[in-house]
Protein backbone atom coordinates (compact mmCIF):
# COMPACT_ATOMS: atom_id res chain seq x y z
CA UNK A 1 0.00 0.00 0.00
CA UNK A 2 1.34 3.48 -0.79
CA UNK A 3 2.36 5.56 2.24
CA UNK A 4 0.01 8.32 1.07
CA UNK A 5 -3.32 7.33 -0.43
CA UNK A 6 -4.19 9.02 -3.73
CA UNK A 7 -6.95 11.62 -3.69
CA UNK A 8 -8.21 10.38 -7.03
CA UNK A 9 -7.33 8.26 -10.06
CA UNK A 10 -7.34 9.79 -13.53
CA UNK A 11 -8.10 6.36 -14.98
CA UNK A 12 -11.07 5.69 -12.71
CA UNK A 13 -11.70 1.91 -12.44
CA UNK A 14 -14.86 2.18 -10.31
CA UNK A 15 -18.01 0.59 -11.74
CA UNK A 16 -20.23 0.50 -8.64
CA UNK A 17 -20.44 2.28 -5.28
CA UNK A 18 -23.16 1.58 -2.71
CA UNK A 19 -23.81 2.75 0.84
CA UNK A 20 -26.35 0.69 2.80
CA UNK A 21 -28.00 1.34 6.17
CA UNK A 22 -29.94 -1.38 8.01
CA UNK A 23 -32.33 -0.45 10.78
CA UNK A 24 -35.23 -1.44 13.00
CA UNK A 25 -38.50 0.48 12.98
CA UNK A 26 -42.22 0.33 13.57
CA UNK A 27 -43.34 0.47 9.92
CA UNK A 28 -42.22 -1.18 6.65
CA UNK A 29 -39.95 1.41 5.09
CA UNK A 30 -40.80 0.38 1.53
CA UNK A 31 -44.34 1.69 2.05
CA UNK A 32 -43.22 5.14 3.21
CA UNK A 33 -39.69 6.08 2.14
CA UNK A 34 -40.28 6.32 -1.64
CA UNK A 35 -42.69 9.25 -1.13
CA UNK A 36 -40.05 11.13 0.89
CA UNK A 37 -37.39 10.42 -1.74
CA UNK A 38 -39.62 11.64 -4.56
CA UNK A 39 -40.44 14.79 -2.59
CA UNK A 40 -36.77 15.53 -1.91
CA UNK A 41 -35.23 14.65 -5.27
CA UNK A 42 -38.09 15.18 -7.71
CA UNK A 43 -40.65 12.98 -9.38
CA UNK A 44 -38.60 12.34 -12.52
CA UNK A 45 -37.40 8.90 -11.51
CA UNK A 46 -37.90 5.33 -12.62
CA UNK A 47 -39.58 3.16 -9.97
CA UNK A 48 -39.11 -0.60 -10.22
CA UNK A 49 -40.47 -3.39 -8.04
CA UNK A 50 -37.78 -6.00 -7.40
CA UNK A 51 -38.19 -9.76 -7.24
CA UNK A 52 -38.18 -9.90 -3.43
CA UNK A 53 -41.27 -7.70 -3.27
CA UNK A 54 -43.33 -10.67 -4.51
CA UNK A 55 -42.35 -12.75 -1.49
CA UNK A 56 -44.98 -12.51 1.28
CA UNK A 57 -44.04 -10.09 4.07
CA UNK A 58 -44.48 -12.78 6.73
CA UNK A 59 -41.91 -14.95 4.95
CA UNK A 60 -39.43 -12.09 4.54
CA UNK A 61 -39.76 -11.15 8.22
CA UNK A 62 -38.79 -14.64 9.33
CA UNK A 63 -35.96 -15.27 6.91
CA UNK A 64 -32.62 -13.63 7.89
CA UNK A 65 -31.44 -13.55 4.28
CA UNK A 66 -34.56 -11.64 3.20
CA UNK A 67 -35.23 -9.30 6.13
CA UNK A 68 -33.02 -6.55 4.70
CA UNK A 69 -33.47 -7.33 1.01
CA UNK A 70 -34.31 -4.38 -1.26
CA UNK A 71 -37.88 -4.41 -2.56
CA UNK A 72 -37.93 -1.25 -4.69
CA UNK A 73 -35.43 0.53 -6.95
CA UNK A 74 -35.73 4.27 -7.61
CA UNK A 75 -33.44 5.49 -10.38
CA UNK A 76 -32.70 9.21 -10.49
CA UNK A 77 -30.26 11.01 -12.77
CA UNK A 78 -27.09 10.59 -10.71
CA UNK A 79 -28.08 8.18 -7.96
CA UNK A 80 -30.18 5.09 -7.45
CA UNK A 81 -31.97 4.15 -4.22
CA UNK A 82 -32.70 0.60 -3.10
CA UNK A 83 -35.42 0.45 -0.45
CA UNK A 84 -36.40 -2.52 1.71
CA UNK A 85 -38.62 -2.75 4.76
CA UNK A 86 -35.57 -2.47 7.04
CA UNK A 87 -32.93 -1.01 4.78
CA UNK A 88 -32.05 1.80 2.45
CA UNK A 89 -29.11 1.98 0.08
CA UNK A 90 -27.85 4.71 -2.20
CA UNK A 91 -25.79 3.79 -5.27
CA UNK A 92 -23.87 5.97 -7.70
CA UNK A 93 -24.86 5.95 -11.35
CA UNK A 94 -21.93 6.08 -13.72
CA UNK A 95 -19.92 8.16 -14.21
CA UNK A 96 -18.92 8.28 -10.54
CA UNK A 97 -19.32 11.77 -9.13
CA UNK A 98 -16.47 11.48 -6.62
CA UNK A 99 -16.41 10.90 -2.88
CA UNK A 100 -17.41 14.43 -1.85
CA UNK A 101 -20.60 14.25 -3.90
CA UNK A 102 -21.35 10.67 -2.85
CA UNK A 103 -20.86 11.48 0.85
CA UNK A 104 -23.17 14.47 0.59
CA UNK A 105 -25.83 12.27 -1.03
CA UNK A 106 -25.50 9.69 1.75
CA UNK A 107 -25.91 12.38 4.42
CA UNK A 108 -29.03 13.73 2.69
CA UNK A 109 -30.43 10.19 2.47
CA UNK A 110 -29.98 9.52 6.19
CA UNK A 111 -31.60 12.87 6.96
CA UNK A 112 -34.60 11.74 4.92
CA UNK A 113 -34.62 8.42 6.78
CA UNK A 114 -34.70 10.23 10.12
CA UNK A 115 -37.37 12.67 8.95
CA UNK A 116 -39.62 9.89 7.67
CA UNK A 117 -39.89 8.31 11.12
CA UNK A 118 -39.75 4.75 9.77
CA UNK A 119 -36.49 3.87 11.58
CA UNK A 120 -35.89 3.85 15.32
CA UNK A 121 -32.36 2.50 15.54
CA UNK A 122 -29.52 1.69 13.13
CA UNK A 123 -28.10 -1.84 13.33
CA UNK A 124 -25.53 -1.86 10.55
CA UNK A 125 -24.05 0.27 7.81
CA UNK A 126 -21.70 -0.57 4.97
CA UNK A 127 -19.80 0.91 2.04
CA UNK A 128 -19.18 -1.22 -1.03
CA UNK A 129 -16.96 -0.39 -4.00
CA UNK A 130 -16.53 -2.51 -7.11
CA UNK A 131 -13.62 -1.71 -9.44
CA UNK A 132 -12.83 -3.15 -12.85
CA UNK A 133 -9.29 -3.01 -14.23
CA UNK A 134 -9.15 -3.93 -17.95
CA UNK A 135 -6.36 -6.43 -18.63
CA UNK A 136 -6.35 -8.80 -21.57
CA UNK A 137 -4.26 -11.76 -20.46
CA UNK A 138 -4.81 -13.93 -17.40
CA UNK A 139 -1.17 -13.46 -16.36
CA UNK A 140 -1.64 -9.69 -16.36
CA UNK A 141 -4.66 -10.17 -14.10
CA UNK A 142 -2.53 -12.26 -11.73
CA UNK A 143 0.39 -9.83 -11.73
CA UNK A 144 -1.83 -6.78 -11.17
CA UNK A 145 -2.52 -7.56 -7.52
CA UNK A 146 -0.40 -8.15 -4.43
CA UNK A 147 -1.34 -11.80 -4.19
CA UNK A 148 0.77 -14.90 -3.55
CA UNK A 149 -1.29 -18.09 -3.78
CA UNK A 150 -0.31 -21.74 -3.80
CA UNK A 151 -2.69 -24.69 -3.73
CA UNK A 152 -0.79 -27.91 -3.12
CA UNK A 153 2.06 -27.87 -5.61
CA UNK A 154 0.36 -25.36 -7.90
CA UNK A 155 1.42 -21.72 -7.82
CA UNK A 156 -0.93 -19.06 -9.16
CA UNK A 157 0.91 -17.81 -12.24
CA UNK A 158 -1.41 -17.50 -15.22
CA UNK A 159 -4.62 -19.27 -14.15
CA UNK A 160 -8.05 -17.77 -13.66
CA UNK A 161 -8.83 -17.24 -9.98
CA UNK A 162 -11.42 -16.09 -7.49
CA UNK A 163 -10.25 -15.12 -4.01
CA UNK A 164 -12.32 -13.96 -1.03
CA UNK A 165 -10.78 -12.72 2.21
CA UNK A 166 -12.50 -11.41 5.33
CA UNK A 167 -10.44 -8.78 7.15
CA UNK A 168 -11.10 -7.46 10.66
CA UNK A 169 -9.73 -4.00 11.36
CA UNK A 170 -10.87 -2.33 14.58
CA UNK A 171 -14.67 -2.18 14.55
CA UNK A 172 -14.82 -2.67 10.78
CA UNK A 173 -15.19 -5.92 8.89
CA UNK A 174 -14.09 -5.85 5.25
CA UNK A 175 -14.78 -8.52 2.64
CA UNK A 176 -12.35 -8.35 -0.29
CA UNK A 177 -13.01 -10.38 -3.42
CA UNK A 178 -10.73 -10.65 -6.45
CA UNK A 179 -12.16 -12.14 -9.63
CA UNK A 180 -10.20 -12.63 -12.84
CA UNK A 181 -11.68 -13.23 -16.29
CA UNK A 182 -14.48 -10.72 -15.78
CA UNK A 183 -16.24 -8.93 -18.64
CA UNK A 184 -17.49 -5.35 -18.57
CA UNK A 185 -18.90 -2.99 -21.17
CA UNK A 186 -19.16 0.78 -20.81
CA UNK A 187 -21.78 2.65 -22.86
CA UNK A 188 -20.63 3.14 -26.46
CA UNK A 189 -17.52 1.00 -25.87
CA UNK A 190 -16.60 -2.57 -26.74
CA UNK A 191 -16.66 -5.31 -24.12
CA UNK A 192 -13.38 -5.68 -22.21
CA UNK A 193 -11.83 -8.45 -20.15
CA UNK A 194 -10.21 -7.73 -16.84
CA UNK A 195 -9.99 -8.02 -13.09
CA UNK A 196 -12.73 -7.16 -10.59
CA UNK A 197 -11.81 -5.93 -7.10
CA UNK A 198 -14.84 -5.93 -4.82
CA UNK A 199 -14.43 -4.28 -1.40
CA UNK A 200 -17.35 -4.36 1.05
CA UNK A 201 -16.68 -2.65 4.41
CA UNK A 202 -19.22 -3.26 7.17
CA UNK A 203 -19.79 -1.98 10.70
CA UNK A 204 -22.36 -3.46 13.06
CA UNK A 205 -23.70 -1.10 15.73
CA UNK A 206 -25.73 -1.86 18.83
CA UNK A 207 -29.17 -0.29 18.28
CA UNK A 208 -27.86 3.23 17.67
CA UNK A 209 -30.68 5.82 17.61
CA UNK A 210 -31.11 7.21 14.10
CA UNK A 211 -30.77 10.78 15.39
CA UNK A 212 -27.39 9.97 16.97
CA UNK A 213 -26.24 8.21 13.81
CA UNK A 214 -27.22 11.20 11.67
CA UNK A 215 -25.54 13.67 14.04
CA UNK A 216 -22.14 11.97 13.75
CA UNK A 217 -22.45 10.84 10.16
CA UNK A 218 -19.78 13.05 8.61
CA UNK A 219 -16.94 11.51 10.64
CA UNK A 220 -18.53 8.05 10.42
CA UNK A 221 -18.43 8.21 6.63
CA UNK A 222 -14.85 9.44 6.54
CA UNK A 223 -13.79 6.54 8.77
CA UNK A 224 -15.47 3.82 6.72
CA UNK A 225 -14.31 5.40 3.45
CA UNK A 226 -10.69 5.41 4.65
CA UNK A 227 -10.85 1.73 5.67
CA UNK A 228 -12.40 0.81 2.31
CA UNK A 229 -9.89 2.88 0.38
CA UNK A 230 -6.95 1.34 2.20
CA UNK A 231 -8.28 -2.16 1.50
CA UNK A 232 -8.51 -1.41 -2.23
CA UNK A 233 -5.04 0.08 -2.57
CA UNK A 234 -3.60 -2.77 -0.49
CA UNK A 235 -4.66 -5.09 -3.31
CA UNK A 236 -2.65 -3.30 -6.00
CA UNK A 237 0.96 -3.64 -6.98
CA UNK A 238 2.87 -0.40 -7.43
CA UNK A 239 2.90 -0.92 -11.19
CA UNK A 240 -0.88 -1.30 -11.29
CA UNK A 241 -1.33 1.79 -9.15
CA UNK A 242 0.83 3.87 -11.48
CA UNK A 243 -1.12 2.63 -14.49
CA UNK A 244 -4.27 4.17 -12.97
CA UNK A 245 -2.53 7.59 -12.88
CA UNK A 246 -2.95 8.51 -9.19
CA UNK A 247 -3.17 12.14 -8.10
CA UNK A 248 -2.27 13.19 -4.58
CA UNK A 249 -3.38 16.85 -4.55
Amino acid sequence: MPKTLPKRLLKEPLIDAVFECRFTGKYPASNILPAFLFKEFGSEAKLERLFNSDIPEAVRNNEPNLMYAPLLRLVFEKYTFLVGDRSIAVACNLPYQGWASFKNQIINTIKILEKSGVANVVNRYSLKYVDFIPLESTKEQVDAVALNLKVGEHMLIDQDYQVRMEIKEGDFFTIVQLVSGAKFTKPSEEEKSGLVIDVDTIKNVDSLPVSDFEAGLDSVLEDIHTVSKQAFFNCLTQETLESLEPKYD
